[in-house]
């Protein structure tokens, strides 16, 4: 720090004379040193270079594909056994994603995929030509570089709604050891002291209707409100990668590697390897001695599975891949949607353009304050609008400052059109506004994910088919009038909370607040919550709809596993990070099991 103060005080010299300027110019070389810490943790190291230089021929135990969430911590998991390489098609998360209240920032970068959804003409209609844009992490961490740091598990009976289905071993009770070996892990057993105003204004206002909090300490999603834990720690995001990846041991990693396919021997169906491009552009094959453990998510996966011919016969047949397996490869589509629902309130918390430097320069400093949380979304209420003991709505919050530039550039992200922006600031402008986020747990309506040609390069099709099943419509507008019972609390009513409408020049032939205004306001508004998973189903081989059986092995295919949130049955009705992680711990345990090795202590 001592080099940092001759440059400050050159830069305006006179400034800085006397007892008081060397005050000042070490508490700025004080804020420099800070920012250069925040960095200091490294990313686990690149062995591209040393493992295409190798002569010989490259043969691993076991080969992950995906350095995401599931897949960092497969990988380091195994490694402490055999020896393991771990592909990843990205590079290292940039700064901007280490920081929480930034996860923004983070979409449309090198770091984000960026698929769209293909249009359909009844959903995604406000966003920019008719597309959803699904953000899913590219990179070191995968989505836990790029997510909303949310750990939340889903009601038990989701669970117990897979084993139902004949997936032995994958009920509730049979899972929490997982979440409790990830929780204690990340040390998420510790509730963290919230000051936020608006944590209180919501939890009040919901107990109004009898939506009481839930235990400060469980993590289910059961009937209630709750604080939901953040995967952070000392007010930086938590990444998988750096979690799990620098604890292994003899692990290889090879960055900015794209896997073109799973090499399959056609007459014995066993896994041989893979066929990996890497950054300068040479392809290369891999092999391995035990698995191939595909780990590249509900879209990565299925889209890798299909070029490796396992996946539809007809689809892969019209897209020129000679068909190994057939299997539903990118059907059971399954996906969270939430739309926003605007209030304008009465002034509470003014704040001013100068504020935002002095919350950055806290952050570098302390790694405290706004930047260092996500605002109140994390305030999640989990209610049933059919009067049932599972919820099937979720409800996401913000608070949105009058005149807030942030909004703007979330909406901007999220890509909605210009005109949807621009009702949206109108109203900003004049107003402080609170959106309350209808979820839907449950969707009945299924889509799937499809190869647009046999280049491994370019980016899979995908039909979500949002809102085709009319009772998926119905409950969020459900959970609209749920809004409207809210509105009329004495919380609410403190705040001169009013429901309002966005002038979208889209729905202006229907009254508003009626059920016609609402259903077209959820076809332009409804997006996703980035929680896709299903596309490698998990069931019996007797299930014409699943692609791997309760072990998480390809059907047909020998030495081949996926683990990671394609392979869910069903959707959990919650933020789906902590389910995937507790797939890929047991995972691990499968594996252990199989090849007779001890659990590490």
């Amino acid at each position: 720090m001592d080099g940092l103060i001759p440059n400050v005080t050159a830069w305006c010299p006179s400034a800085f004379t006397g007892a008081t300027g060397e005050v000042f110019a070490g508490a700025i070389a004080a804020v420099v040193a800070a920012h250069c810490a925040f960095v200091a943790e490294p990313w686990p190291e690149d062995s591209t270079h040393q493992i295409v230089d190798k002569a010989t021929e490259l043969s691993y135990d076991f080969i992950v594909v995906g350095a995401g969430t599931a897949g960092s911590l497969v990988a380091s998991r195994l490694s402490k056994h055999w020896s393991v390489l771990l592909l990843e098609a990205g590079g290292d998360p940039g700064l901007d994603s280490e920081i929480p209240a930034f996860l923004y920032n983070t979409q449309e970068t090198a770091y984000d995929w960026n698929y769209k959804t293909e249009p359909d003409g009844t959903s995604c209609l406000g966003l920019r030509h008719e597309r959803c844009t699904w953000s899913k992490g590219k990179g070191m961490g995968g989505s836990s570089s790029i997510n909303a740091m949310l750990y939340i598990i889903g009601h038990h009976a989701n669970y117990d709604s897979w084993k139902t289905l004949g997936n032995t071993g994958w009920g509730y009770e049979d899972l929490s050891s997982y979440f409790n070996k990830v929780e204690k892990r990340l040390n998420l057993n510790s509730y963290r002291f919230n000051t936020n105003p608006f944590y209180n204004f919501f939890e009040e206002a919901y107990k109004e209707l009898g939506i009481m909090p839930i235990d400060k300490l469980s993590n289910e999603a059961v009937i209630g409100t709750k604080i939901a834990k953040l995967v952070t720690r000392n007010g930086k995001r938590l990444n998988t990668a750096k979690i799990f990846i620098n604890e292994s041991i003899t692990l290889h990693i090879m960055k900015n590697a794209v896997v073109h396919k799973v090499i399959i021997d056609a007459e014995s169906k066993i896994t041989v390897g893979v066929e990996v491009q890497v950054a300068n552009g040479k392809i290369m094959q891999i092999n391995v001695r035990k698995e191939v453990v595909l780990s590249a998510g509900s879209i990565g996966t299925p889209q890798i599975l299909m070029l490796s011919g396992i996946g539809p016969k007809k689809h892969l047949e019209e897209k020129k891949i000679i068909p190994v397996i057939n299997l539903p490869v990118g059907q059971n589509l399954q996906d969270h949607i939430f739309f926003p629902i605007y209030l304008t309130i009465k002034e509470t918390l003014p704040i001013s353009p100068e504020a935002f430097n002095v919350f950055v320069m806290q952050y570098i400093l302390t790694r405290t304050g706004p930047l260092s949380t996500i605002g109140v979304t994390d305030f999640m209420s989990f209610v049933n609008t059919k009067d049932n003991s599972i919820p099937n709505i979720q409800f996401h919050h913000m608070y949105i400052p009058k005149n807030d530039q942030l909004m703007k550039i979330y909406m901007n992200k999220t890509g909605y059109k210009a005109e949807v922006i621009e009702a949206v600031a109108e109203l900003n402008n004049e107003f402080e506004l609170i959106g309350l986020y209808p979820t839907l747990l449950h969707p009945k309506s299924k889509g799937e994910v499809l190869l647009a040609n046999n280049n491994p390069t370019s980016k899979p099709i995908i039909k979500p088919c949002y809102l085709k099943k009319a009772d998926d419509l119905k409950q969020l507008i459900d959970g609209v009038r749920f809004v409207t019972k809210l509105q009329i609390t004495d919380t609410f009513k403190a705040l001169n909370a009013k429901l309002v409408q966005i002038k979208l020049p889209f729905c202006t032939e229907y009254p508003f607040n009626t059920d016609s205004y609402w259903e077209c306001y959820i076809r332009h508004m409804a997006t996703t919550v980035y929680h896709p998973v299903g596309t490698a189903k998990m069931g019996m081989k007797e299930d014409p709809n699943s692609v791997v059986d309760y072990n998480l092995m390809v059907h047909g295919v020998k030495r081949l596993r996926v683990v990671d949130a394609s392979v869910m049955p069903d959707i959990v009705g919650a933020n789906t990070m902590a389910t995937t992680l507790a797939i890929a711990e047991k995972a691990v345990d499968m594996v252990r099991k199989l090849y007779n090795v001890k659990d590490e202590l």
